[in-house]
């Protein structure tokens, strides 16, 4: 099972995320500041680095338990993958008029479509959790002729979890402010601005206090910039989109325009509907990004399934058997059933290729004896630091786990931010970072064979041929070491 796969970054960098866990329990420190050593970077909001870190200690596991922390990491994101698909099984038979066989189709599907882009350690799964529970509380509010004022709060406050799990959760609050806008609910706008006014100031400023680095790490750590082509060649054109993305948005939109369902009908569907649209167009344009995936889509593709669900037709069919099996189940009910299949199979797909991979079983080999040669350094030098230049144009889970056994002496942990943006960071130490590489602080450099393209510091390369010597040729591997034998620290 994926859950316990002892492999570092099956997705979307699980090592950054399992660095700050590690921190998190070594010393508290979430973020700090990138302008000192280690450099790191805490990219995202704190509410699922402390649930990692809650569930670790209390089963009594510490920073050094690696395997353990991305088991933990990934049974929290089956739960939360498995609580979304409940809420969205709840929304279309609560609410939807789906019934009977439908609503089991429709819980499978949502949960294959999760599980496939939110099993790695990353704070997606609890992110789209908070979003969709925010629309089911969001609905029950509308629902309620009373419209009462604790639901509206509790909206708030999931909204609130959903920003506080990733940033991209402000989406949910925009968007049921503007829906009350749409439908010119004053009372409810002005309740959700001056509630989330008084929510959102108050988690940012206690976090703050808490964290004083936290608004480097979550605003001065990112810097992305515009990649059409990564668009255009990972999202747009990906096979597993085209087959399951592209279907669902092409049908959302014809429904959304022939049958007017921003403008007709009760407020509810008119909510689903502008929910849809919205995380449809926030996903559209954040996924501009450089580094951005199909994940982005994940929950417009769960609210597109309840409204084509909702809106589906009966088609007529000449053949007994085929009309009774369309008319029972709708082409909409095949498509989910569709989903289960090929969102299932490449889930599967990807763990046997992950336990069976002879290169990624080579390099796992190549890890120990790396971690071996070392732990045996630094027993000498305790005090030094080890920077692992392995980048994203190389083969991904080669990364396997270094930053994570040497957390407490690597430096730049969280490295492919920094290859991602479109320029220098100013939250980023460079200087000091050069520096220390110059003074012989940095006792090994663990590089890729190729050499990355991306240079942290100017002339890295050449103060590396310059300072240090290979140690260790190991597939696909190169270790080198300061070779500056008599520096002392000062």
């Amino acid at each position: 099972m994926v859950i316990f796969l002892n492999i570092a970054d099956i997705a979307g960098m699980e090592q950054n995320v399992i660095y700050s866990i590690q921190q998190l329990l070594y010393n508290g420190n979430l973020y700090t500041s990138p302008l000192n050593a280690p450099f790191s970077i805490t990219q995202y909001t704190p509410i699922y680095y402390l649930i990692n870190a809650f569930t670790s200690k209390s089963l009594g596991f510490t920073e050094d338990n690696i395997y353990a922390l991305y088991h933990i990491g990934r049974f929290w994101n089956l739960i939360f993958n498995l609580a979304s698909s409940y809420l969205i099984y709840r929304i279309g038979k609560d609410y939807f008029r789906i019934s009977g066989n439908k609503t089991v189709i429709l819980f499978v599907a949502s949960f294959a479509l999760n599980f496939a882009h939110n099993f790695a350690v990353r704070p997606d799964s609890l992110h789209d959790l908070a979003g969709i529970a925010s629309i089911y509380a969001m609905i029950v509010y509308y629902k309620s002729e009373k419209k009462d004022i604790a639901t509206l709060l509790i909206t708030v406050l999931l909204t609130a979890i959903a920003v506080f799990s990733k940033q991209s959760g402000i989406q949910f609050i925009i968007i049921f402010v503007g829906f009350a806008f749409l439908i010119k609910d004053w009372a409810t706008l002005l309740k959700l601005i001056v509630s989330t006014v008084l929510f959102y100031g108050i988690l940012f400023y206690i976090t703050h206090l808490v964290y004083p680095s936290f608004f480097e790490n979550i605003i001065g750590g990112v810097k992305n910039g515009i990649d059409v082509t990564n668009f255009v060649k990972y999202i747009l054109t990906r096979s597993i989109f085209i087959l399951t993305g592209w279907p669902l948005i092409l049908y959302f939109l014809y429904l959304l325009l022939s049958r007017n369902l921003l403008f007709k009908g009760v407020a509810i569907s008119k909510l689903l509907a502008i929910s849809a649209l919205g995380t449809l167009i926030f996903a559209s344009v954040t996924a501009l990004k450089m580094g951005a995936t199909t994940q982005y889509y994940v929950v417009f593709m769960n609210l597109a399934l309840i409204v084509a669900l909702n809106q589906s037709f009966e088609i007529k069919a000449s053949v007994k058997g085929l009309k009774f099996f369309i008319n029972k189940y709708s082409l909409t009910s095949i498509f989910c059933l569709f989903i289960i299949l090929i969102f299932g199979f490449n889930t599967f797909k990807s763990i046997a290729n992950f336990k069976e991979d002879p290169k990624l079983i080579s390099q796992k080999n190549s890890t120990a004896i790396i971690a071996k040669l070392i732990s045996s350094g630094l027993q000498k030098n305790s005090g030094k630091y080890i920077y692992s230049n392995l980048g994203t144009d190389t083969y991904a889970p080669s990364r396997q786990f270094l930053n994570n056994i040497y957390f407490k002496n690597c430096l730049v942990p969280q490295r492919d931010i920094l290859e991602y943006s479109t320029s220098k960071l100013e939250v980023v130490g460079y200087n000091e970072f050069e520096k220390l590489l110059k003074d012989g602080d940095i006792e090994y450099i663990i590089d890729s064979n190729p050499n990355s393209k991306y240079e942290i510091v100017k002339d890295f390369n050449k103060i590396k041929k310059s300072d240090y010597i290979l140690v260790l040729n190991s597939d696909g591997y190169l270790v080198y070491k300061n070779n500056k034998s008599t520096w002392k620290r000062k």
